[in-house]
C-alpha cells in the first residue's frame, strides 16, 4: 500500500544523491541528450519560433537558440500568418469567395463560377450586387457567375432602410445569390440574367 509520509521522507532524504546521479547521468551522455532535445524542438515549434511541450507540467518551454534561429530562417511567413490569425480573428479578413466556390475557366463564357463541394437548395452564398441610388454595384460573386436559361441559383432582393431614424437616413439594394437547385462539386453556377441584355 502506497505510504505518503514514507515516500515524502525517502523523497527528502536522498534528493542531494539523486542530483549527484542525474548530474552525472547528464554529464555522460550530453551531447547526445542535446542532440535529441534539437532534433525534438524542430518539429514541435509554433508561428513565434516558441518550443511547445506536448507532455509535463507545464503547457510550453522556451529555446532562445532555437526560437532565433527558427524565426531568422521563417520571419516572412510567421509575420503572414500571424497578420492572417488577427485579421481573422478581428472579423477583418476579407473573403470574396465562399469557401464552397471558386472561379474557373466556363464552357459558357471567360470565367465562371463553380462549386468545390456538393450544395443543397436553398443554400444562401452571399451578396452578389449591390444598389445604391443608380448605381448596381457587383461583388465577385455577381460579377463572375454567367447567365443561363435554365440556372442553378436566384438573385433574392433585400431592400435596406432606416426611414424611421430622422437624420441619418439611407435606402439602398442588395441582392444575396441563393442555389434554386442540389448542385454537385465541379458544377458550375448560373442565374438568369436581369440587369443586362444578353
Amino acid at each position: 500500500m502506497y505510504d505518503k509520509q514514507y515516500y515524502k521522507t525517502w523523497y527528502e532524504k536522498t534528493k542531494p544523491q539523486r542530483h549527484v546521479w542525474q548530474r552525472a547521468y547528464y554529464q555522460k551522455n550530453k551531447a547526445h541528450l542535446l542532440q535529441m532535445h534539437k532534433d525534438w524542438a524542430k518539429k514541435n515549434v509554433d508561428q513565434g519560433g516558441s518550443v511547445w511541450r506536448k507532455y509535463g507540467r507545464w503547457s510550453r518551454i522556451r529555446n532562445p537558440n532555437i526560437d532565433k534561429e527558427y524565426y531568422a530562417q521563417h520571419r516572412e511567413e510567421i509575420l503572414l500568418k500571424k497578420k492572417i490569425y488577427y485579421r481573422k480573428k478581428v472579423g477583418l479578413m476579407y473573403k470574396p469567395l465562399p469557401d464552397s466556390l471558386t472561379i474557373a475557366p466556363s464552357g459558357i463564357n471567360g470565367l465562371g463560377l463553380f462549386a468545390e463541394e456538393d450544395m443543397e437548395q436553398g443554400t444562401n452564398l452571399g451578396m452578389s450586387h449591390l444598389k445604391i441610388g443608380d448605381t448596381i454595384f457587383r461583388t465577385p460573386l455577381g460579377g463572375f457567375i454567367n447567365h443561363s436559361n435554365d440556372p442553378n441559383c436566384v438573385k433574392a432582393e433585400l431592400r435596406m432602410t432606416n426611414e424611421d431614424t430622422k437624420g441619418n437616413a439611407y435606402k439602398y439594394k442588395k441582392w444575396n445569390l441563393i442555389t434554386s437547385k442540389d448542385i454537385k462539386g465541379g458544377e458550375e453556377l448560373t442565374i438568369r440574367y436581369t440587369f443586362y441584355n444578353v
